[in-house]
């Protein structure tokens, strides 16, 4: 029988992630943020870590990989939209701009106070910006990070996440990394992860003779794509995310390409130092630790096993959470990799909270959309 015990649990700052928050408080006071990680209430399970807490779940996956002889170099291209807010702090419907204006400067230009000074900030908290700019969609921008070693690679990701909607917050605007806000036809936010392998100074997936994808690089990448229904849930893990896939420049089936956007992996061989995979699965409303702990233990399947990639890459990835949250019970070496205190809880929540909710309200005939946003746009 699945029992909730609800037990008490303490939380830990963990060494080296102390860091400013130069917006807090208008930077009127001098305000820091350590990072923490959960623990169980001693003597409960001893005390130790919960299976369930991401950041660690990442870390035991790294640790995972370096026994291997890898480090892990990755970063993020983090998609969300900028709406109005009115003068009672309700969330209007205008966006911070409209039309499908990709790449504009003269959009950006509008506003560079505001994402200047976010990226000003956000390097004084620790996240390196590598670039900015408008994307498809109205009100909808993209901040890339810099790509780093290990789980600082997520940390920046989540600390951009709550940075961004902070200060937007001031400035009288909600940013949301909710995947999909309304139902109008148009962009939805992704959050592509891009990542290599490196041993020493030299880049794993990069092989000097072909110039292309090496050996390494194909096993991890095979081991993505056995796995890609089951990342699906982890990696687009809320119902509105499925308003994303199966469209143009997001993925459709479980396949890998070179320098292609409509693939699940996109190939880059640019360089010894830029060659890597990025995974255009996520949606902007994942986990960054959830997606870098589930990428690690689906590539370590394939180092581990000498997966290839397949001759047909037709499989079709999952369409819906209940298919792809199946998918993620079935899939043994996922859930034996991440832990079944993290699988069952996920699984759980997604289907009793989120699935049911939306469910029942389309049952009263309330429009999803609506319920959707209820769930998401704040908390996202």
């Amino acid at each position: 029988m699945d029992e909730t015990h609800f037990s008490n649990a303490v939380v830990r700052p963990m060494p080296g992630t102390l860091h400013s928050l130069p917006w807090a408080a208008e930077g009127k006071y001098r305000i820091g943020e350590v990072l923490c990680e959960a623990f169980w209430m001693p003597p409960y399970h001893d005390g130790a870590h919960e299976g369930a807490c991401t950041r660690y779940l990442a870390r035991v996956q790294l640790e995972r990989l370096s026994a291997l002889g890898y480090k892990f170099f990755s970063g993020h291209e983090a998609e969300f939209f900028m709406y109005r807010k009115d003068g009672d702090g309700e969330v209007t419907s205008r966006p911070m701009f409209h039309g499908v204006d990709v790449l504009s400067n003269l959009l950006l230009a509008e506003h560079e106070d505001l994402v200047c000074s976010m990226s000003k900030q956000l390097s004084a908290a620790g996240v390196d910006i590598l670039s900015m700019h408008t994307e498809y969609a109205s009100g909808q921008l993209e901040f890339a990070t810099e790509p780093k070693f290990g789980i600082e690679s997520a940390d920046q990701m989540f600390t951009l996440k709550e940075a961004v909607k902070e200060m937007s917050l001031q400035r009288g605007w909600r940013a949301t990394f909710m995947t999909k806000p309304t139902s109008e036809p148009g962009s939805s936010s992704g959050m592509h992860f891009s990542g290599s392998l490196w041993t020493g100074e030299k880049n794993a997936f990069h092989d000097p003779e072909t110039r292309g994808l090496s050996e390494i690089g194909c096993h991890w990448a095979a081991g993505l794509m056995k796995h890609a229904a089951a990342l699906t849930a982890l990696l687009s893990p809320t119902v509105n995310c499925y308003r994303r896939l199966h469209a143009t420049f997001t993925p459709d089936l479980a396949d890998c390409c070179l320098e292609n956007r409509d693939s699940m992996l996109r190939i880059v061989t640019a360089s010894p130092r830029t060659t890597y995979i990025e995974n255009r699965l996520p949606s902007s409303a994942a986990n960054p630790y959830v997606v870098m702990a589930a990428t690690v233990a689906a590539g370590i399947d394939g180092l581990v096993n000498r997966l290839e990639l397949p001759d047909k890459m037709d499989e079709k990835l999952p369409s819906s959470p209940s298919e792809a949250l199946s998918a993620l019970e079935a899939d043994s070496v996922l859930s034996d990799a991440l832990g079944e205190e993290f699988i069952r809880w996920f699984l759980r929540v997604k289907r009793e909270v989120e699935i049911a909710k939306v469910s029942k309200a389309k049952e009263e005939g309330r429009d999803d959309i609506e319920v959707e946003r209820e769930l998401y746009f704040t908390f996202l």
